[in-house]
Parts: structure tokens; C-alpha cells; sequence
């Protein structure tokens, strides 16, 4: 291989990693922000919940609503989650690096490098 596909290969790496990292970033983003109202949404099923109780009262058609949006963004995470996932799958194979079957970003955490396969 010569310089120029050296470089080549190298620029285009760094694209594609730059390119995948912002796209990741905004996915991850967007599910911390979705967790963060699924707590709330939990906080205030709970106190509703309470409330009602204390008073004798029936909450359930007032809790269906807040369940049912919990349910949703839940979703939504699983969608943003298949969404980096394939990104990954994306730029190994644009990139020809296979990992071993075992590495996935979820599995590789901070890891630098894969401890089985040596794949980074």
C-alpha cells in the first residue's frame, strides 16, 4: 500500500468515526433526556398514586395515560438504541473491521480495545 492510500484509508477513518461519534452522541443524548422524563413520569404516577389512596379514590384511569406515555418513550428508547447499533454495524463495514462476534458497543463499554479479538 502505498502513501497516498495510507493516507486515504486514514482520512477516511477518521471521517467515519468522527461522523458515527457526533451521531451517537446525539442518540445517547436523546435517551438520557427520555430516562430523565421516565423518571418524572414514574415520580408523578407515584405521588397520583398516593394521593388518590390516602382519599379512597380510584387512579386508574388517571394512571393509564402517564403508564402508557412511560410505555412509549420506552420504545423510543429501543428505537435510538437499534439505531447506534446500526451505526456500528455501519462503519465496521465500511471500514473492514470485523470484530469478534462477542463486541458490541454495548458490551465493549469504555474499552479501548476488545481483550479477546485485539479489535479497537
Amino acid at each position: 500500500m502505498g502513501l497516498k492510500d495510507s493516507l486515504t484509508k486514514s482520512i477516511t477513518t477518521i471521517n467515519v468515526k468522527t461522523n458515527n461519534f457526533m451521531e451517537q452522541s446525539k442518540y445517547k443524548t436523546y435517551i438520557s433526556t427520555l430516562e430523565d422524563e421516565i423518571q418524572k413520569l414514574k415520580l408523578q404516577a407515584g405521588t397520583i398514586a398516593y394521593d388518590r389512596w390516602k382519599r379512597g379514590e380510584d387512579a386508574k384511569a388517571e394512571l393509564e395515560g402517564i403508564f402508557q406515555a412511560i410505555s412509549g418513550k420506552y420504545d423510543e428508547i429501543r428505537i435510538q438504541e437499534e439505531k447506534i447499533q446500526k451505526l456500528y454495524e455501519e462503519e465496521q463495514q465500511i471500514l473492514g473491521t470485523a470484530p469478534s462476534g462477542s463486541v458490541t458497543p454495548e458490551s465493549a463499554g469504555n474499552a479501548v480495545f476488545c481483550s479477546q479479538c485485539g479489535t479497537r
